[in-house]
């Protein structure tokens, strides 16, 4: 079971993950998140559960984690980023996820756009950013899922040629608290003092940059060379010689 003690322990955030949600089974942590929030929520309320049952990621698709293994949690942000820059979210999420893991375990994870953590080449964690807007303002619910101390066999098998988690990876269990805190103390510093910086970092730890990638977007399935994010996060492409640009889309290494 997850501690909240030892969590406190390592967290270092002023508001961030102070107020604690715990579950031990939910369906979603995304969706529990939501359903506070219409109740009148904090900004920087986490949500965390130990068995997540119906988890979604993005484009329908299903989340799968291993209860008491996975580290499967959600939080609440009152966000007050311009409109045109909340596509910058995944991508500070997801360098709070690579630069938190290093800081815990000292493992180099990287990034794949716009929301998968990577490990080895495989993938090891997703992001999924939903928001709405209520009378206070616009409410951003940010949900992480990430593959820790899975073993090979807790891996789905039609996905074990892709999917990987941290004790493969390593050949050790890790504590999921402290990870937890981890991240939580890298974005709260990103999203307040450093979100200037975000295309940078993010580029520094994408695991793709100036390489050759199959794009699928709306226009369908096409081959390119990744050459960055614009400044509203969007993918850069350089298709047939020509650099396009697109704000949704899959990367295919």
């Amino acid at each position: 079971m997850f501690s909240k003690e030892r969590y406190q322990k390592y967290l270092c955030t002023t508001i961030l993950g102070r107020e604690f949600n715990y579950h031990p089974q939910t369906n979603s942590t995304n969706e529990d998140a939501w359903q506070y929030a219409q109740e009148g929520s904090s900004h920087g309320s986490l949500f965390l559960t130990d068995k997540q049952t119906a988890g979604k990621g993005r484009r329908q698709n299903k989340w799968v984690s291993t209860p008491e293994k996975s580290l499967t949690f959600s939080f609440i942000l009152h966000s007050e980023l311009e409109l045109e820059k909340m596509g910058l979210l995944p991508l500070l999420t997801g360098i709070s996820i690579v630069k938190g893991i290093t800081a815990a375990t000292t493992i180099q994870t990287g990034l794949k756009w716009p929301n998968d953590i990577m490990l080895n080449g495989k993938k090891m964690g997703g992001i999924l950013i939903e928001s709405k807007h209520h009378s206070n303002g616009l409410g951003v619910v940010v949900g992480v899922g990430l593959n820790i101390n899975e073993n090979a066999q807790d891996i789905p098998h039609a996905l074990r040629d892709n999917a990987i988690s941290l004790a493969i990876f390593s050949g050790q269990n890790h504590s999921r608290e402290q990870i937890l805190s981890a991240i939580l103390n890298e974005f709260e510093t990103l999203y307040d003092n450093q979100i200037d910086s975000i295309i940078s970092l993010w580029t520094d730890h994408c695991i793709h940059q100036d390489s050759e990638v199959s794009f699928h977007s709306e226009e369908g399935k096409q081959q390119g060379i990744f050459q960055g994010i614009s400044s509203l996060g969007h993918a850069k492409i350089q298709i047939n010689g020509k650099t396009q640009t697109f704000p949704s889309g899959m990367v295919i290494l």
